[in-house]
């Protein structure tokens, strides 16, 4: 399935503009200000939908102009919180209250689909779910497919929920092949693409690369172990679909210790490997022991120049695995950067790569990985940025069926 790059920047965009319009309906339902944090087009499988943690949340079936379902999970504080206030004496969850929740907010997403779209769109009495969040969605997908992913956080404590369209394939063919394009041509600024380029890209060859991401992700994920001594294993990978400004938004309110790398291809692009402040230290400390307890003597909350090259060298050895993994799939040849130590709030280290990046395109395709340890708290992201670009050549040129194959050897091995 071929998709243009702007119908998806502007499918990007409703489903944001539908993740607002839900979190209106919660605002007025509950008394609360709820926004709209992220909204990312993932393209995966069944496989890549991770998350352990326990939810409860509804599934609202889609039919007429845009088939298929959504799932609006809540993290289970959020629930019961959500019934305390709908239900005053309500103890925990109540299934009601989280059904007539999600009728409400599905409601008000899919309304401004249906408007966009010209169209009618019938949703089905919400569904009560329950259970680990990857459970959740993976029930959801068949088979590689575009998701639309929001998050909606609420200014009250503990009132936060996700939003997950799942489209089927060829109703979201349908949906593309006829959506406004005047409209969607003056989403894309001119310094983006030239309206009569082909700026198609295929699902199938970039479900392929996500698969690519995923197999990297574990390569790293294995060497990080073999230096490190901590066992470590890839909790989740996605392929995102985002705007560039919100180059990820997830990550900007808290303090990371890391490095920031620039790759050279084609696709050229950046890498950012950032651990949270404990897994840092944790990994500094099994490389260089004594600089890691001198560092600690005088300020414990500062890295030391041991420490930071340390994180260096370790950064620059996962960035390498990573990226090869794609030279070797996408037959190119790809160079790295010397890696930079950063230490600071995700937005700080995150807005040079956004303003780089926002020079020559308007959205953005972003691979990233979560690796995590089962004996310790341990937390670990790697994003990488291709230009898009030359992902979209890359892609063009590539053999889905072989890469594939070669994949799958590779995995056996």
């Amino acid at each position: 399935m071929q998709v243009d790059i702007r119908s998806l920047g502007r499918f990007n965009r409703m489903a944001h503009e539908g993740a607002e319009q839900a979190a209106e309906h919660l605002s007025a339902l509950a008394d609360v200000e709820a926004f709209v944090d992220v909204t990312k087009t993932n393209v995966t499988t069944a496989a890549g939908l991770g998350g352990t943690d326990h939810r409860v949340g509804v599934v609202v079936e889609l039919d007429g102009g845009l088939r298929g379902r959504t799932v609006f999970t809540f993290p289970l504080e959020s629930a019961e919180r959500l019934a305390s206030v709908l239900v005053p004496d309500s103890d925990g969850v109540d299934e009601s209250a989280i059904r007539e929740v999600g009728n409400v907010m599905a409601g008000g997403f899919i309304d401004g689909w249906a408007d966009y779209l010209e169209t009618s769109i019938d949703i089905a009495p919400p569904e009560y779910v329950e259970g680990e969040r990857a459970s959740l969605l993976r029930d959801s997908v068949d088979d590689d497919a575009l998701v639309f992913a929001s998050q909606v956080e609420a200014v009250a404590p503990d009132l936060d929920f996700d939003i997950h369209l799942f489209p089927e394939r060829a109703s979201l063919r349908e949906a593309f092949d006829n959506a406004p394009r005047d409209e969607m041509n003056e989403l894309m600024s001119s310094r983006t693409v030239n309206q009569d380029d082909d700026v198609t890209v295929s699902i199938d060859k970039l479900a392929v690369f996500g698969g690519m991401v995923r197999q990297g992700a574990t390569s790293v994920s294995k060497n990080l172990t073999a230096m490190t001594g901590i066992e470590t294993a890839v909790d989740v990978t996605t392929l995102s679909f985002v705007p560039v400004e919100e180059l990820p938004d997830d990550l900007r309110a808290r303090t990371y210790v890391g490095v920031v790398l620039e790759f050279d291809g084609p696709p050229s692009g950046y890498v950012m490997i950032l651990f949270d402040e404990g897994s840092a230290r944790d990994v500094a400390t099994a490389l260089v022991p004594e600089g890691r307890e001198r560092a600690d003597e005088d300020a414990p909350e500062t890295f030391g120049e041991m420490d930071r090259s340390a994180i260096r060298e370790v950064g620059n050895v996962m960035a390498s695995s990573f990226v090869d993994g794609w030279a070797n799939a996408l037959d190119t040849t790809i160079d790295i950067s010397p890696p930079e130590f950063v230490h600071d709030m995700g937005g700080a280290i995150v807005d040079p790569v956004a303003v780089s990046l926002g020079q020559r395109q308007q959205f953005a395709f972003v691979s990233d990985a979560t690796i995590r340890a089962d004996d310790r708290a341990f937390d670990c992201s790697l994003y990488a940025l291709p230009d898009e670009t030359e992902l979209r050549d890359v892609l063009d040129a590539l053999d889905a069926d072989a890469t594939a194959e070669r994949q799958t050897r590779a995995g056996e091995l």
